[in-house]
């Protein structure tokens, strides 16, 4: 049946049988009455679980840590339960009252909701369309929740699959009797399924998640989606090949990666088998590297300089290195560099790959807090020199909880040129298109503070801080009194002198030794 860990995740709204916005009445309450009831279920269970753990004392042994631990845990059911009610029903009246939140917006901002219409107009999208609605929720949502979008929006996946779908096992989670995983694959198992077949199935499951395994819970509920989906298997077939795709991530803390082709399975077989026969052709009895380091090294060989015999793609993308110079001086076996897009790596590393690189381009960095605040500059143009400083600055997009690199960002005036806004590095920072188009149409606001960070206002009026990425050191930023970091006493900071060693690493010129023009 597939580990429920490492299956691909194919979940679509669209293929649950959700009524349209605007008819899901759960996130209305119809009158005052039914509003205290839904608050009382939802919040009830779990204010008497807290207050439990919060009576017992001290723990007294092993059997009264047990039994907290599963009130632990029922706390937890019932906070997701809580949560998913929240995002579903949040969302939903977004959307009903979008009219009448523009009406009041052209009423007392006439200029900013004409200005807001036009970005919208060049960024051909419709703030009131349910998709955009949507994402631009879920990002407010990612910053109260301190999770990334991506995460809230397979929450928001599940949130409205228990609110207007499976709404038993959202109150059996709410009540702490079943977990979130359990709920969650029955959601996920309801998707392409009647409301018919759903009630079927949360009755023939509810009971056996109150007491089984989560994997019990997930391999039943396949089982039960397989039986009753009135799709063929070959429709199911040509969806997912229709959803085939690349995908890749970095490890943490070990300078590697990983990168996923999700294909036919007989494409996949027939990869793995040429990778291995090349692998089994390499004879050098000097190479130590196993069967499996051999494949790996093929298949980057391949993608990046072409099979044996080929010359390789025209694409060498450009790769930047952030080697700290005077901490190299200091310690080099702690010292840590800084791969474009990758973050930390081992110093040695760094040089290693450096040692290979056509040109260097220097950075020079705050010696306090990491900060990135010149480039040398290799052309005229002012445009490249400022991308530069934003790329190695920023790092990637500067929108809250967005990652996507420098290289599929692009610059952007914090504010407008239109409004006076200058091209300097003070009002300029990169935004992925994306977020373009939240902060120019969907009513995202942004102000730069004089401590170098940016502070982000949501539709909704959330708050939030966004650093530099290349700032390492935030203790000295001070985001409530708009006041520069101050520095420290310079006599509190160990003295490096610049001798020839130091000039070389930094590129500086080398000035002659006397001593050595006198001998």
């Amino acid at each position: 049946m597939g580990n429920p860990e490492f299956t691909e995740e194919y979940d679509d709204e669209h293929r649950l049988p959700l009524l349209p916005p605007g008819a899901r009445k759960e996130s209305h309450a119809d009158s005052f009455f039914a509003s205290h009831i839904e608050h009382q279920l939802f919040n009830g269970p779990m204010m008497n679980t807290a207050a439990e753990l919060f009576d017992a004392g001290p723990v007294s042994g092993a059997a009264d840590a047990l039994g907290r631990l599963k009130k632990i845990q029922r706390m937890h059911s019932h906070l997701e339960g809580l949560t998913a009610t929240l995002l579903a029903d949040t969302v939903e009246q977004i959307g009903e009252g979008f009219s009448d939140t523009l009406a009041e917006l052209r009423s007392d901002s006439p200029e900013e909701a004409r200005e807001a219409e036009r970005s919208a107009g060049y960024y051909r999208v419709d703030p009131g369309d349910e998709q955009m609605i949507n994402s631009n929720f879920i990002a407010e949502a990612a910053i109260a929740l301190r999770e990334t979008p991506q995460m809230v929006s397979k929450r928001m996946f599940y949130a409205k699959g228990l609110r207007y779908v499976c709404k038993d096992t959202l109150m059996a989670l709410a009540a702490g009797e079943i977990t979130l995983k359990a709920a969650r694959f029955l959601v996920k198992s309801a998707q392409d399924l009647t409301p018919e077949q759903i009630e079927i199935m949360e009755h023939i499951l509810l009971p056996a998640a109150k007491t089984a395994s989560d994997d019990s819970i997930y391999q039943r509920a396949r089982r039960f989606h397989d039986r009753m989906n009135p799709e063929s298997a070959e429709e199911r077939r040509r969806k997912s090949e229709a959803s085939r795709k690349v995908s890749y991530w970095i490890d943490d803390d070990s300078g590697m990666g990983t990168i996923k082709l999700n294909h036919r399975a007989d494409v996949i077989k027939s990869i793995a088998s040429t990778l291995r026969w090349a692998a089994d052709q390499v004879n050098d009895p000097d190479d130590e590297r196993t069967s499996d380091q051999l494949m790996a090294d093929l298949y980057a060989d391949a993608l990046i300089n072409g099979w044996p015999g080929s010359e390789g793609t025209p694409l060498k993308p450009r790769l930047s290195i952030t080697i700290p110079a005077l901490d190299m001086l200091v310690d080099p076996t702690r010292a840590l560099a800084d791969l474009e897009g990758v973050g930390p790596i081992p110093a040695g590393l760094a040089l290693q790959l450096a040692q290979d690189a056509p040109s260097f381009q220097r950075v020079l960095t705050d010696p306090w807090t990491g900060a990135v605040i010149d480039v040398e500059r290799k052309k005229y143009k002012p445009t490249q020199g400022m991308k530069d400083l934003l790329r190695h600055r920023d790092v990637h997009c500067c929108f809250p909880g967005c990652r996507r690199s420098a290289d599929r960002s692009e610059m952007d005036h914090i504010d407008d040129w239109a409004h006076g806004g200058k091209t300097d590095r003070d009002n300029m920072h990169l935004l992925c298109k994306q977020h373009q188009m939240f902060k120019h149409a969907l009513g995202w606001k942004i102000q730069a503070r004089p401590d170098g960070t940016r502070s982000w206002l949501t539709p909704h009026g959330l708050h939030v801080i966004v650093t530099p990425e290349s700032v390492d050191v935030v203790e000295s930023l001070d985001h409530v009194n708009d006041h520069c970091p101050q520095r420290p006493d310079p006599r509190s900071i160990p003295q490096v002198q610049l001798n020839s060693d130091i000039r070389r690493v930094l590129g500086y010129p080398v000035e002659p030794d006397p001593l050595a023009d006198s001998a």
